[in-house]
């Protein structure tokens, strides 16, 4: 590699591994802290506790609301012990098992473009932000990876991609996508790789029905299917194609340009472009974008030894990493900025506490805040409630009734619930208007703590 070349990547390398080491620490830190980071994972950690006892997806307490919308496979996996430690190690786990896939991948361009290619990956703003997450979405995407690297250097081993893709759909199922692009064009390229890989998927798909036979397969289908068919909306998208051009819009170049984009490495890139179109239904976010990262990175490491000559190429990927960086501010990492879209979530003040009681009943805008007292939230995922109810899918009734007749001993809710209009469209989705009249009429504000507002019985 020629000086100014080593300089360019040595700098790439440099700089993105620091900004991977600060998210591997806030990683670490949120593993010990056992809390929620991010909306959402309240819900799962609930879902998982009730796995345990083949429950999350029955609705067995018509009192309460439980999402359950993912399939069972992660589930299961969380709920052995506390989900908030082992579902986050899972996915730390995974969320490093595709950066060393992209090391691997591009290694034969020598350990520093590699290395600067693995480290890049893990300092990208949807990466630091979800990586750690108590959600499916990092398992999937380790799955896929691997599956797709797998057919791309051996299709005697499609099977083994088969078996990986098919699972990985099974964690979350926008990862089916991947899997349908990348058995549409061994269809055309490898008749025989496309039945070893048909075999492989046929098998992930029984042990997978092993998991979904552990709970009822229709009330999974409701789960899982039904309440995850959310309206589509072309702004929401059009902003997610908007933040993908800030985080990979230059390496996609690259990608494109040099060559990268062939093969399996192709079929991967069209599956998550259809991941990235799918982004556009209400609820999605930045890490929509994760596999669009991963399969743009992992062209540009197929092509790495061609590139590692190039010094425009690290300093490229560099600019493009700063960029997104700035824009996004990934897990505060610029002081002083305010957040942007995904980044976690801190809806407490430092150093403020709420004392909660097992045998009460909360009504919680982020069912994360229960984790710790392990009580069990009354709704928890109340967008998902919120927007069933609006779209007529599930009676409002067994919830708002109770708040009607008072029985809820707290409301926390992230936002002013008297100045509703005025908050971000995000919040407005998640409280149904149904509900927040019953809140304003028999319940009174008694306190207001950092980004909480906490209301109890007049």
């Amino acid at each position: 590699m020629r000086s100014r070349a080593t300089l360019a990547w040595g700098s790439y390398a440099l700089i993105a591994g620091a900004l991977a080491a600060y998210a591997l620490v806030t990683w670490l830190a949120a593993l010990v802290a056992r809390a929620s980071v991010m909306y959402g994972e309240g819900a799962v950690a609930n879902a998982a506790r009730l796995a345990r006892d083949g429950a999350a997806y029955l609705d067995v307490e018509p009192q309460r609301f439980v999402a359950a919308n993912y399939p069972p496979l992660y589930l299961h996996v969380a709920s052995v012990g506390d989900a908030f430690v082992t579902g986050r190690i899972v996915s730390i786990l995974a969320t490093l098992a595709v950066a060393a896939t992209i090391f691997l991948s591009a290694r034969s361009a020598g350990r520093l473009a590699a290395a600067g290619l693995a480290v890049g990956w893990l300092a990208l703003a949807p990466v630091m932000v979800w990586g750690p997450a108590v959600k499916p979405d990092l398992l999937a995407l380790a799955l896929t990876a691997i599956g797709v690297v797998t057919v791309d250097r051996r299709r005697d081993l499609a099977a083994v991609a088969g078996f990986a893709l098919l699972f990985a759909g099974f964690a979350k199922p926008t990862a089916f996508l991947p899997a349908l692009a990348l058995a549409g064009w061994l269809v055309r390229a490898d008749r025989a790789a496309f039945a070893r890989f048909v075999f492989g998927a046929a098998v992930a798909t029984i042990a997978a029905a092993v998991t979904v036979y552990l709970d009822s397969v229709p009330d999974v289908w409701r789960h899982v299917v039904t309440w995850n068919a959310l309206s589509w909306s072309l702004e929401q998208w059009l902003q997610l194609v908007f933040l993908a051009a800030i985080v990979v819009g230059a390496p996609a170049l690259i990608a494109g340009f040099a060559g990268g984009i062939r093969g399996a490495r192709a079929a991967y890139v069209v599956g998550a472009i259809g991941i990235l179109i799918a982004g556009g239904r209400e609820g999605a976010t930045i890490n929509y974008l994760l596999d669009l990262t991963v399969a743009i990175l992992l062209s540009i490491a197929a092509i790495a030894p061609r590139l590692r000559g190039r010094p425009l190429v690290p300093l490229v990927l560099l600019a493009q990493l700063v960029l997104g960086t700035l824009a996004l501010d990934p897990l505060r990492v610029v002081p002083g900025r305010v957040p942007a879209t995904g980044a976690w979530s801190e809806p407490l003040p430092r150093g403020a506490d709420i004392s909660f009681h097992t045998e009460a009943r909360y009504l919680v805008e982020d069912a994360g805040l229960l984790a710790k007292a392990g009580i069990a939230p009354v709704v928890d995922d109340l967008f998902l409630w919120s927007r069933l109810v609006e779209r007529g899918i599930i009676d409002a009734d067994p919830i708002v009734n109770q708040v009607r007749d008072g029985r809820i001993d707290s409301i926390i809710a992230e936002v002013d619930l008297e100045h509703l209009d005025a908050a971000p469209a995000f919040e407005r989705q998640r409280w149904a208007g149904i509900l927040v009249r019953a809140v304003l009429d028999r319940y009174r504000l008694t306190q207001h703590l950092g980004k909480l507002w906490i209301y109890e019985p007049r």
